[in-house]
């Protein structure tokens, strides 16, 4: 019988991959934000060049800059202005990626995946991420241009799975829901598909030739015992503990301590990265239903 689910594992294992390889190519609108990235110049206008040749993307921005968190006294009807006046490059920049990305994905024969707590806890993430990496003393320019990004896509091979394999992932979720040990998601992922979230995640970045220093992150996240560690990994995989630790009981919390001491800081001042006001959970939560609407 073990063997029989062995192979049964194995044999789905083989299936997933082939649907990750007959998956279509990055969208357009992402694949010329991801040119972006390396421009640390670029401004609003060549941004909305870009956005403007996804009527859907441009609608949701337009809708996020106009909604009632940012309060304009006048409502905003160029998406270069969106972009300029409301809400910025580098966050335009990560969530048209974001938003791009999730067009080749349909979770919808996934009940138990929730779209829109998937949205906001990626954002949730992207922000922590982004103020650890900045109050990091060993990242990098290039880490702390791409910790929010990286944040905000790093959870993206859950997505695919509910894509792909909407029935399995389902069950996984749902018994996730029930348990009490940390980190169980991924116990059942491997038993019943012989992969998971974050090694997908690993492999969607490689094959849509995301920014190096992302799929450097996410093969971390996916293979934390495989040298070299990887300093974008670690920021990465700390921000998502310490937001999905906020988010659950103490006794199904996720030990912080081994990633505390290698960016040099303590779990309690990564928990504090962690927690947001209520007026930043609305933003956030803001955003999140303009992605997913």
């Amino acid at each position: 019988m073990a063997t029989n689910a062995a192979t049964d594992s194995t044999t789905t294992a083989t299936k997933i991959a082939e649907s990750l390889a007959a998956l279509p190519p990055l969208p357009a609108t992402a694949q010329e934000i991801l040119t972006c990235f390396g421009d640390e110049f670029i401004d609003a206008d060549k941004v909305a060049a870009v956005v403007q040749g996804d009527p859907g993307i441009c609608a949701k921005l337009l809708g996020l800059a106009n909604s009632a968190y940012f309060g304009l006294a006048e409502p905003v009807n160029n998406i270069g202005e969106a972009i300029a006046r409301v809400l910025g490059v580098d966050t335009v920049r990560s969530l048209v990626l974001a938003m791009a990305i999730q067009q080749s994905f349909n979770s919808r024969k996934c009940p138990a995946f929730d779209t829109g707590r998937f949205w906001t806890q990626s954002l949730l993430t992207a922000e922590c991420s982004k103020k650890i990496a900045t109050q990091d003393d060993e990242a990098g320019d290039a880490v702390r241009d791409l910790a929010y990004s990286a944040g905000l896509c790093h959870n993206l091979g859950l997505l695919a799975l509910a894509h792909m394999e909407p029935s399995i992932t389902n069950s996984a979720l749902q018994a996730h829901s029930g348990e009490q040990e940390a980190d169980d998601l991924r116990k059942h992922l491997l038993d019943k598909l012989n992969t998971d979230h974050r090694i997908m995640t690993a492999e969607l970045s490689r094959l849509w030739s995301l920014p190096q220093p992302m799929v450097e992150a996410y093969r971390y996240r996916a293979y934390p015992d495989v040298p070299p560690a990887d300093r974008l990994g670690i920021i990465v995989s700390a921000a998502a503990i310490a937001v999905g630790n906020l988010e659950i009981e103490p006794e199904r919390q996720r030990p912080l301590d081994e990633l505390a001491d290698k960016l040099g800081t303590d779990v309690d001042s990564l928990t504090t990265m962690a927690t947001f006001g209520d007026r930043q959970r609305e933003r956030i939560q803001s955003v999140a239903g303009n992605m997913t609407g």
